[in-house]
């Protein structure tokens, strides 16, 4: 049986103060609070989980308060390199076992909650990939979670469109997640190879400085590797690669009309690095250590609807 990725989970924000970031994402977002904020033994932290229209961020701190916090994969990470974007999860629709074979017979090294490495022949209800093998962790989880999770996106009712006609930033969908890469081929062939990923475009990306491939990634999420055009002087990406290497740079929201954006973010106190008409791209010191991209313009062949249309 062939195994089949659902919709994103979350993405990772981390922090070093959960209950101020997820203060900010109320005021700059007015997000959705599903998940109210809540200790993880297993992994030693607190989290929350938040929705922007169709998108979970999940916001997260190391429990700084119990001993040992900074032995944990996510302690480690925060350690290395404190406020900033962490992985990529999806909820599995089908086959969870399926793709963890195939996770293996690839070489991709895999993990349960806590660091502790798998290689017996049945996956948790919950599954990470070691980042160095995907670029930036990658985590799987078993279907009948969103249902314990109560995630509201499942139920009849919900609908993302209050974010794309009534909240002032007008965000129209979820554009993508950048992960960088120092080899788009690599990345490819995990990707879509391994993933089952669609290839949607490819082409230069003149606001960060790159080359990259846009990857619909299950039913919903669509990841940009971005592989660095240039030095540190004329790009953002390899600017960030020589710090961090390959990881999960940035997240895209397409907008109804940059200027709006513009002065609606500005008047929050967020500052931006780039601005060429069509693109924001935030100052991380603005945006809890993360760079945040706001956009007018689509991918092309980005065959997702917007979510005015899906009220």
């Amino acid at each position: 049986m062939a195994f089949s990725i659902g919709m994103n989970f979350h993405i990772i924000h981390m922090t070093d103060d959960l209950r101020e970031l997820d203060g900010w994402y109320y005021d700059i977002f007015s997000v959705q609070r599903f998940m109210p904020d809540s200790y993880g033994a297993g992994e030693v932290r607190d989290a929350s989980l938040v929705l922007v229209g169709d998108l979970c961020v999940e916001t997260l701190a190391p429990a700084f308060r119990i001993d040992g916090w900074d032995q944990k994969p996510l302690g480690r990470y925060y350690r290395r390199h404190g406020k900033r974007f962490h992985s990529l999860a999806w909820y599995m629709d089908d086959g969870m076992g399926e793709l963890y074979h195939d996770l293996m017979a690839a070489g991709i090294r895999c993990y349960g909650s806590g660091g502790v490495k798998l290689g017996g022949d049945e996956p948790p209800m919950t599954m990470f990939t070691h980042p160095r093998d995907t670029s930036t962790q990658l985590e799987f989880v078993a279907s009948n979670i969103a249902t314990m999770m109560r995630d509201p996106r499942f139920g009849d009712s919900w609908s993302p469109a209050w974010w794309a006609d009534r909240h002032p930033l007008r965000v129209q969908k979820f554009s993508h997640a950048t992960v960088t890469t120092w080899d788009l081929d690599r990345s490819l062939a995990v990707y879509v190879g391994i993933l089952k990923g669609q290839l949607i475009h490819e082409g230069a990306v003149s606001s960060h400085g790159s080359q990259s491939a846009f990857v619909l990634v299950g039913r919903d999420l669509l990841v940009e590797l971005a592989r660095p055009v240039g030095n540190s002087e004329s790009s953002l990406i390899a600017r960030d690669m020589e710090r961090f290497h390959e990881s999960l740079y940035s997240v895209t929201y397409r907008v109804a009309d940059l200027v709006q954006a513009e002065e609606y973010l500005g008047r929050k106190g967020v500052k931006f690095l780039v601005n060429d008409g069509a693109t924001l791209v935030t100052d991380p010191a603005s945006t809890h250590g993360c760079v945040m991209e706001f956009t007018t313009e689509s991918v092309p062949g980005d065959p997702r609807p917007d979510w005015t249309e899906q009220a």
